[in-house]
Formats: C-alpha cells, sequence, structure tokens
C-alpha cells in the first residue's frame, strides 16, 4: 500500500463515461508518520486487499492530505473508513480492526 490515493477507472474498455455500476467500495486509511498502530491496520489492509481486490485501496498521511481528513471527521490515527460503491459509509475504525472485521464490513459494502 502506498501514501497515494488510489483512482477509479473513468471510462469503460470501449471508452465511454463509466456508470455507477461500475464502481467499487473503497477502503480509507487515513495513517500518520510516526504512529505505531498504523503499521498494524496496514499489515491487516494488506491481508484483506489479498482476499478482496476488487476494491480501491487508498492510504492517506493526515500531514499531506489534512484536508481530506478534516472532511472525513478525522481525529487520530489509524482510522480505516470503508465506503460503499453508492458512496454512502458502512464502516470506520479508530485504531487497527481485524480482518474478520474489515471483511464483513466490505460484504456490506457491495
Amino acid at each position: 500500500m502506498t501514501n497515494e490515493t488510489t483512482s477509479k477507472p473513468d471510462t469503460t474498455s470501449e471508452g465511454a463515461a463509466s456508470t455507477s455500476a461500475e464502481q467499487r467500495p473503497t477502503v480509507l486509511f487515513f495513517s500518520s508518520a510516526f504512529c505505531d498502530p498504523c503499521a498494524t491496520a496496514r499489515h491487516t489492509i494488506d491481508q484483506v486487499s489479498t482476499l478482496v481486490p476488487n476494491v480501491d485501496y487508498a492510504e492517506l498521511d493526515v500531514a499531506r492530505y489534512s484536508d481530506e481528513a478534516e472532511r472525513a471527521g478525522i481525529l487520530s490515527t489509524p482510522t480505516i473508513v470503508i465506503v460503499a460503491a453508492d458512496g454512502h459509509e458502512v464502516f470506520r475504525a479508530h485504531g487497527a480492526p481485524t480482518v474478520n472485521q474489515m471483511l464483513v464490513a466490505l460484504a456490506k459494502a457491495v
């Protein structure tokens, strides 16, 4: 996982504009450079991303992406937010969630 956001594809294979049916759930991982629990959360997300690859994963360092963190109401790191394909939040964990907690949340996001 990188400290960059991932982007969703904006075109279909024919080059037309994407539809909402093509959107995927997103896991937003808000982290900070000197956060020990962030390493645990990162490891969990790496495991989950192997099990559930058809999801967009993005790690956002709160110092670099402070505007996004503020809009998302991030008060501490790590915070993991799972957003369904339709844009609504289905899960928020302050601290490092377990793999099982994330899998259950991702099931709700599809």
